[in-house]
């Protein structure tokens, strides 16, 4: 009786523990290039979702780190803030809040590549 009571005992912890493990949220996160607007650094990182630009970056260790595009035209890189949200009853236009380049407002722009096997670069 006493070896039934035992093994009910631990069958009843692994399926709690089980029930546990499957409740914690997981972090879901994707690598990104980011530029540091201050040390002028272009990196690759992993960003949790839902994250809000900017973010801190390792190489000036303060919130300067953004998305970074570069413009297909010139190579331009550049990082891309976010635009404040539309205040209620605002015309946006259909381009709203799409990374545009800087220096000719084209909207074809790329994510930049970095050399193989390097995870950073300093920009001039």
């Amino acid at each position: 009786m006493k070896g039934k009571i035992i093994v009910l005992a631990i069958v009843i912890l692994l399926a709690v523990g089980f029930i546990v493990k499957q409740a914690i949220p997981k972090k879901y996160t994707y690598e990104a290039v980011l530029l540091d607007t201050e040390a002028k650094v272009l990196y690759k990182a992993k960003i949790p979702l839902g994250v809000k630009f900017p973010i801190k970056s390792p190489y000036s260790g303060k919130k300067t780190a953004y998305p970074a595009y570069q413009c297909a035209k010139d190579g331009t890189i550049f990082p891309y803030v976010p635009p404040p949200p539309p205040k209620e009853g605002e015309e946006v236009s259909p381009d709203y809040g799409i990374p545009k380049c800087p220096k000719d407002g084209s909207l074809d722009v790329d994510v930049p590549i970095l050399p193989e096997g390097k995870t950073f670069i300093k920009l001039k």
